[in-house]
């Protein structure tokens, strides 16, 4: 059984509890957690001990094992009863489904958000979104780049005001990149050509061009379509 991933490889408990935010314990151990399930650090089919990754980070066994069944309620992990928490293995059916979702449900966000139209505050949180993301595949940070591309995509679609719409594109979006499905970005020039489509994604919302939005939000999309 793998104890604790990578990601904390070298931190010592009191140094674990100081990169925890002023956030709750349970919160800001679930985003570390969920860090490493999206950079690939937390293999698939390995199990994980929450009580030694309390341990390692300095915090008691409650708050990691809460953090840890959240994201078992959220498909990214599943519970070994006895054991610990295994990361979720998804299968080609999986992610074909996860993909077809996303075409449906992002694609007609982005779509109705240009339709709408977009506020001025709106309008700058979009381009400082996407110019980030370009700025992030500069210094080829898949960490960072995809902590930036969620808040993109997930700012962009919350801008139709329904929560549980933006809940459920976010969980789409994680399940999509769970065991580093999307490290090959980082690869020849992917990354920054996906954030290069930021940029032209936003320019057609902030336009009111919902036809032009929506036809580059699939063709963004190409990259998370399963191969073979």
């Amino acid at each position: 059984m793998n104890s604790v991933p990578a990601l904390w490889d070298g931190v010592g408990s009191a140094d674990g509890a100081r990169l925890l935010t002023p956030a709750t314990l349970k919160e800001s151990t679930e985003q570390m957690i969920r860090r490493a399930l999206l950079n690939g650090d937390m293999r698939a089919g390995e199990i994980y001990s929450a009580n030694a990754l309390a341990r390692q980070l300095g915090i008691s066994n409650s708050p990691a094992r809460e953090a840890m069944m959240t994201l078992v309620n959220k498909g990214l992990l599943e519970l070994v009863r006895n054991r610990g928490f295994r990361v979720v293995e998804l299968s080609d059916t999986d992610k074909r489904e996860i993909y077809e979702l996303r075409l449906q449900i992002e694609v007609e966000a982005v779509r109705r958000v240009a339709a709408a139209g977009v506020s001025t505050s709106e309008t700058e949180f979009l381009r400082a979104a996407a110019q980030r993301t370009v700025d992030l595949a500069q210094r080829d940070d898949m960490g960072d780049y995809l902590e930036a591309d969620q808040s993109f995509h997930a700012g962009l679609v919350g801008m139709n005001g329904n929560r549980r719409w933006t809940d459920i594109v976010e969980n789409l979006r994680d399940l999509s990149r769970v065991n580093g499905f999307y490290r090959f970005l980082a690869t020849d020039h992917y990354l920054a050509e996906s954030a290069d489509e930021h940029l032209r994604i936003a320019a057609a919302v902030i336009a009111g061009d919902a036809e032009r939005a929506a036809e580059l939000m699939v063709h963004h999309l190409e990259y998370a379509r399963p191969r073979g």
